[in-house]
C-alpha cells in the first residue's frame, strides 16, 4: 500500500504553482485580446474573463481541499474503528486467558463481542452456552457463524442489515474468538491432566500400577498412540516397566546412541517416538511417547513437566518401598527381642517351676500344686500374648474393605481379643492418600497393642477426624495404667512410639503422646494429606 501524501505538503505545492498558472493564463488571455484593442468587445471580454476566473479558481481550490479533508476524515474514522476492533480482540484474548474454565471464558467473551458489535450475541461451544444480558430470540433475524475448527457457533441479533465491512469484521472476529476459546480448552485440559496426575500420585503406592495410571493420563492428554516408561537399574540397564501399544523388546538393554542421548535431553529415538528423560539430580529413566512428531514437538514443554512428575513419583515409590523394607526388618528384630525377652524367659521360668513341682510331689504335695498353678497362670498369660501378637501381625485388606471399615473391624476385633471395650468415633468420609491410610492404620495397631500389653485398660476410645479437604487426625485414648510424664516409652510394642513418630513426621504430620501414671495414655497423630 502506497503512503498517503501529506495534505500540508500538497497545499504548499499548489500554493507555489497555482499563482504562476494564473499569471500565465492572464498573460495568454491579454495577448489573445491584442487584435481587439480599442473595440467595445475587448471590454466585455475582460469583464467576463476576470469576473469568472477568480471565483472559479477559488471554488475549484476549496473543493479540492474539502475533498482531501473529507478523505482524510474517512480514513481517520476507519483507523479509529479498526483500532477499536483490535482493542476489542485484545480484550477478548485477555478475558479468555484470565478465565478459570470454559464456562467463565464464554461468558466473558460474549459480553466483549456484544459490546464491540453494539448488538446482542450468544456463544455455544461443546454444549455450553453463554449470552449477553439482552440476548433473546425474537422477531429480529439472527446471523450465525460457526467457530472454525470447533463444534460451536456465534449468534448475533441483527437490528439492521450488516454492511460488507461488518461482515468481514465478523469473520475475523469469529476466528479470533475460536482461537481464544481453543487456548482456554487446551489450558483446561492441561490443568485436568495435572490434577489427574496429582490424584494418581496420592492414591497409589504400588509402583507398577502408579506408572500405568500416570502413563495412561499422559498419553490421553498428548493424543498419543502409545508410550512407555523405562527405568535405569543399578547396573545401568534400561528396564521396561510399563508399555502401552508400543513395540519394543521387553528385556533390559544398555542405553547407547540416541538412547543414551535421551537420558540427557528429549530425543526422537525412532520415527514419531519421543523419549523424554526422567531426572532428579541424575537420570532415573525415560518416558516414551509415540505420535505425530510435530504434535509432540509442540507439546514438549508440558511433556517435560509431566516427566518431572513421573520422576518424582518413581523416587517417592522407591523411597516408600525402602522404608517398608526397613520397617519389616525392624519388626522382625522386635519380634525376635520380644520372643527372647518375653516368651523365651516365660518358658524357661515355667520349666524351672515344673522341675521344682516334680521334686516337691513326693515331699510337699501342697506346695507342688501351688507351683503348678503358677505355671498354668503364666502359660495362659503367654497364650493370650501370643494370640494378641499373631492378631496384630495379621494383614488387613485395606483395598477390600476401605480404610474406615478396616479401622472399625480391626479395633472391634482387637478389643475382643484383648478383653477391653472400644468406643469408635469415625467420620462418614475422609480424604487420605493410600500411604497416609497405611500410616494411620499402623499407628492404630501399635497404640492398641501398647494399651493391651502395658496399660491394661477397661476402655479404649478411637477417634478419627477429617482435617480440611484432605487429611485427618487419629486419636487413641485409654484409661489404663499410663506411665510417668517424661518417662521413656520406646520399645512399647509394635515398632515403638519412636518409629511411629518417625513415620508420621515423614509424611509431614505431627505425633504426640500424652500420659500420666494411673490416668491412661493418649496417642495423637495428625497427617495433612
Amino acid at each position: 500500500m502506497e503512503p498517503v501524501p501529506s495534505l500540508y505538503r500538497l497545499i504548499k505545492l499548489y500554493r507555489l504553482f497555482l499563482p504562476l498558472a494564473i499569471v500565465l493564463v492572464v498573460v495568454l488571455f491579454e495577448l489573445s485580446l491584442e487584435p481587439y484593442q480599442g473595440q467595445p468587445v475587448a471590454f466585455w471580454l475582460r469583464m467576463g474573463f476576470y469576473g469568472l476566473v477568480g471565483p472559479l479558481v477559488t471554488w475549484m481550490t476549496l473543493e479540492w481541499i474539502a475533498q482531501q479533508v473529507q478523505d482524510r476524515e474517512w480514513a481517520q474514522r476507519a483507523l479509529e474503528a479498526a483500532n477499536r476492533r483490535l482493542e476489542a480482540i485484545g480484550n477478548i484474548l485477555k478475558r479468555a486467558s484470565a478465565a478459570d474454565n470454559l464456562e467463565q471464558a464464554l461468558a466473558s467473551v460474549v459480553q466483549e463481542v456484544a459490546q464491540v458489535l453494539g448488538m446482542e450475541a450468544a456463544l455455544t461451544l461443546e454444549g455450553v452456552r453463554a449470552t449477553s444480558p439482552g440476548f433473546k430470540a425474537g422477531p429480529e433475524p439472527l446471523f450465525e457463524l460457526p467457530l472454525p475448527g470447533m463444534a460451536g457457533k456465534l449468534e448475533v441479533v441483527l437490528p439492521r442489515p450488516l454492511t460488507e465491512e461488518e461482515q468481514g469484521f465478523l469473520q475475523v472476529l469469529v476466528a479470533e474468538v475460536a482461537g481464544a476459546l481453543d487456548s482456554v480448552r487446551a489450558r483446561s485440559r492441561d490443568l485436568l491432566t495435572l490434577y489427574e496426575v496429582d490424584q494418581a500420585l496420592r492414591a497409589e503406592a504400588n509402583l507398577g500400577r502408579l506408572l500405568e495410571r500416570l502413563l495412561e493420563r499422559i498419553l490421553v492428554w498428548a493424543g498419543a498412540s502409545g508410550g512407555g516408561v523405562l527405568l535405569l537399574g543399578e547396573e545401568g540397564f534400561l528396564q521396561p516397566q510399563v508399555m502401552q501399544n508400543l513395540h519394543l523388546a521387553p528385556y533390559a538393554f544398555i542405553p547407547e546412541g540416541c538412547w543414551k542421548e535421551a537420558l540427557e535431553a528429549p530425543v526422537f529415538v525412532q520415527d514419531n517416538l519421543l523419549a523424554v528423560p526422567l531426572r532428579e539430580q541424575s537420570a532415573i529413566g525415560l518416558l516414551l511417547v509415540q505420535g505425530e512428531a510435530e504434535n509432540l514437538r509442540q507439546k514438549l514443554p508440558f511433556l517435560r513437566f509431566l516427566a518431572a512428575q513421573v520422576a518424582l513419583a518413581v523416587r517417592n515409590a522407591q523411597a516408600y518401598l525402602r522404608a517398608e523394607e526397613l520397617a519389616l526388618t525392624e519388626e522382625r528384630n522386635r519380634i525376635a527381642r520380644e520372643i527372647h525377652d518375653g516368651i523365651a524367659q516365660a518358658l524357661a521360668f515355667m520349666a524351672l517351676k515344673l522341675d521344682l513341682a516334680e521334686r516337691l510331689l513326693q515331699t510337699d504335695l501342697k506346695r507342688a500344686i501351688e507351683e503348678l498353678q503358677q505355671v498354668k497362670e503364666t502359660l495362659r498369660g503367654q497364650i493370650r500374648e501370643v494370640r494378641r501378637s499373631i492378631f496384630a501381625l495379621r494383614p488387613i485388606d485395606l483395598e477390600r474393605y476401605g480404610f474406615l471399615e478396616s479401622v472399625r473391624r480391626y479395633a472391634s476385633a482387637f478389643a475382643e481379643q484383648a478383653g477391653f471395650r472400644v468406643r469408635l468415633s469415625l467420620p462418614e468420609k475422609i480424604e487420605l492418600s493410600q500411604a497416609s491410610e497405611l500410616v494411620f492404620f499402623r499407628v492404630l495397631q501399635e497404640a492398641l497393642t501398647n494399651a493391651a500389653k502395658h496399660g491394661r485398660p477397661g476402655l479404649v476410645q478411637v477417634k478419627l477426624t477429617a482435617l480440611g479437604e484432605r487429611g485427618g487426625v487419629l486419636e487413641i485414648s485409654d484409661n489404663g495404667k499410663g506411665f510417668k510424664a517424661g518417662g521413656s516409652a520406646n520399645g512399647m510394642g509394635g515398632f515403638g512410639l519412636t518409629q511411629m513418630r518417625e513415620r508420621v513426621e515423614a509424611r509431614g504430620g505431627r505425633f504426640v503422646v500424652e500420659s500420666a501414671e494411673n490416668q491412661g495414655t493418649t496417642v495423637r497423630a495428625e497427617l495433612p494429606f
